[in-house]
């Protein structure tokens, strides 16, 4: 049987604050708990999904968020803002930045990260490009959907530094 997959947005509601702060916090654990002790992930965890910080991301008119669903569970979530640094080329361009894609471990063969995908480019297709920071093992899913490689960069999380890449999509 084929699983039913579908995404929704997602407000700034109690209900959609807990959304997130749940799929953070879950994600947060698998990516981080072997790399972090447990005082940074915890301080991670709350810096990133504290309810202030949620409502203060969600009700920002530029940030979106889109929670994917597989046979109805929250399964992963895409977070859009219209803000951030723009490399030099992309500076006179209507730029989105895909700030956070996560899919829980479990969902991983389950279709729903490309679905995600696809529902985010969907939705991107009104701006001229998409730009992504992303960890080295994401870099041929975004290859995938047209992302080109710019700067190698290291990004630091809770004090930890982790090599990333910058990726952009312009949009035909």
């Amino acid at each position: 049987m084929e699983n039913k997959i579908k995404t929704k947005f997602t407000i700034a509601s109690e209900e959609g604050i807990a959304l997130l702060q749940m799929l953070g916090e879950k994600r947060g654990q698998e990516k981080y708990a072997g790399v972090f002790d447990t005082s940074q992930l915890e301080n991670y965890l709350y810096d990133k999904f504290n309810t202030a910080t949620v409502v203060s991301n969600l009700n920002t008119f530029s940030n979106q968020l889109i929670v994917v669903y597989v046979e109805d569970q929250p399964a992963g979530y895409a977070y859009f803002s219209g803000n951030g640094a723009l490399p030099e080329e992309l500076k006179d361009k209507r730029v989105v930045h895909l700030v956070d894609f996560e899919l829980l471990d479990q969902y991983k063969e389950s279709g729903a990260r490309e679905f995600l995908m696809e529902k985010c480019l969907n939705v991107c297709k009104s701006y001229e490009a998409l730009k992504v920071s992303a960890a080295l093992e994401m870099v041929a899913f975004y290859e995938q959907y047209g992302f080109q490689q710019g700067e190698r960069e290291e990004i630091s999380i809770a004090g930890v530094t982790f090599p990333s890449v910058t990726l952009i999509r312009i949009n035909p």
